[in-house]
């Protein structure tokens, strides 16, 4: 009865004050009682004890509520206790949602911020007052929309929350659940990445997020909503951040409008990761002429050694599929310089190596040879680099199937063991293997 009475009392106090012309200022009528029970609820409140803090809280939101924001911050915390303590009683946990709500209300027309406010109170509807989801998603889609990158992780949870039960509710069209995604997503990177204070609580978001998304999680709903977008609007630079990321998070990077909204920005802000990006991308179309470029720009503009590396070992690949082998073999060994102890440059020289041998071989014994320079690539990758021990193995299994025989070195004068001179562009000493 004391809880319902309680309850009450907000929600009576609530409309009074928010009718009133403020006259006895924002301390209230005793601004000397006014500050005691502030103090002496605010302690309780900081150890948790929401019981004991009841009281002189509710006096203070009854007497003086325009005297502190901190009274409706720690009056969510208060209500929500009792809402929690209230669970099976459906008219006291109605009254105090409403008591909640209502102090939602007058926290906005006492301080202001309703962009952040709105975000709080549609997710507390959203919790606590399921019947009324399109009010709680127009209170959402109003704060994200007005505070975007400062939306707090909750409502942007909340926001997409709402959009999934729409959807449900057939309110909804799952273009608008992929557009409600593609833009809560955005906002929760740029915290992660951004906000260091808060990044663990936004990551939680994005996991929670994600888990929601799982039924409409297919490339191909993603690829036609961004190809729709960005035909209507090709220069809009949110929106190409937004098809970069997305579809990079969701790995649809083979979609043509991740290459060309990628290609844009990249176009409109340059950066030596936005060009190793479009290297990597035009290397998958087998565009090698473009990725070298874009490879090289990448270097220009970097100052970082070891992202440095990484680029040398793109335009290695470029270098290699565009077939110019000397000069990939050259790239990888400068991208070993920075990065000595990565494998994956070792792994690549001994595939250019493979890549060579009927070239560079004029026989079995010949051709054999240059997959035993191969074959000592792969091996060198695994000593520096502990991860790349299980690729390294296969290749070696499968490239030692074309070692020469005991015949093939018999009759070209060699032995097991030995060391032997390739000639060719390879130009390097390996020993003599036998299958």
């Amino acid at each position: 009865m004391r809880n319902l009475f309680f309850a009450v009392c907000c929600l009576v106090t609530t409309s009074v004050y928010a009718g009133s012309n403020l006259s006895d200022g924002k301390f209230g009528p005793d601004s000397i009682e006014c500050i005691k029970n502030r103090s002496v609820y605010r302690e309780f409140v900081k150890q948790k004890n929401y019981d004991d803090a009841e009281k002189p809280w509710r006096w203070a939101y009854a007497n003086c509520p325009a005297s502190s924001k901190n009274i409706f911050i720690d009056g969510a915390k208060i209500l929500k206790h009792k809402i929690k303590q209230a669970k099976g009683n459906v008219e006291l946990t109605n009254t105090l949602v409403d008591s909640l709500m209502a102090m939602y209300d007058l926290r906005i027309e006492l301080f202001g911020q309703q962009e952040y406010v709105q975000g709080l109170k549609g997710g507390d509807m959203m919790k606590y007052q399921k019947d009324k989801l399109e009010e709680a998603f127009s209170y959402l889609k109003y704060s994200v929309s007005s505070l975007q990158n400062k939306s707090k992780a909750t409502a942007l949870y909340a926001y997409f929350q709402a959009s999934t039960r729409k959807y449900k509710a057939n309110s909804f069209e799952k273009t608008d659940v992929l557009e409600v995604y593609s833009e809560v997503s955005d906002y929760l990177d740029y915290n992660i990445e951004n906000n260091s204070k808060y990044s663990k609580t936004y990551a939680k978001a994005r996991t929670k997020v994600e888990k929601l998304f799982v039924p409409f999680a297919t490339c191909e709903d993603l690829i036609v909503m961004f190809d729709a977008k960005y035909k209507e609007s090709p220069d809009d630079l949110v929106l190409l951040k937004r098809i970069s990321k997305v579809l990079d998070n969701k790995n649809c990077k083979d979609a043509k409008v991740y290459f060309d909204a990628s290609a844009k920005l990249h176009a409109i802000e340059p950066s030596a990761n936005s060009a190793y990006n479009m290297g990597n991308l035009s290397l998958q179309k087998n565009k090698s002429n473009e990725a070298i470029g874009y490879y090289n720009q990448a270097l220009e503009m970097s100052n970082s050694e070891n992202d440095k590396g990484l680029y040398y070992y793109g335009l290695s690949g470029a270098y290699f599929k565009s077939g110019n082998f000397q000069k990939a073999r050259s790239m990888a060994y400068k991208s070993i310089d920075l990065l000595p102890n990565w494998g994956k440059p070792f792994i690549l020289i001994g595939d250019i190596y493979a890549a060579s041998a009927n070239k560079c071989g004029e026989n079995a014994f010949e051709i054999g040879m240059v997959y035993s320079a191969s074959i000592d690539k792969f091996k060198k990758a695994k000593s520096v680099d502990a991860s790349m021990t299980d690729l390294a193995d296969k290749k070696i299994a499968s490239y030692s199937k074309y070692l020469p025989s005991n015949e093939d070195a018999f009759f070209s004068g060699s032995k097991d063991g030995e060391s032997y001179t390739i000639g060719c562009w390879i130009n390097e000493t390996t020993r003599v293997r036998i299958k």
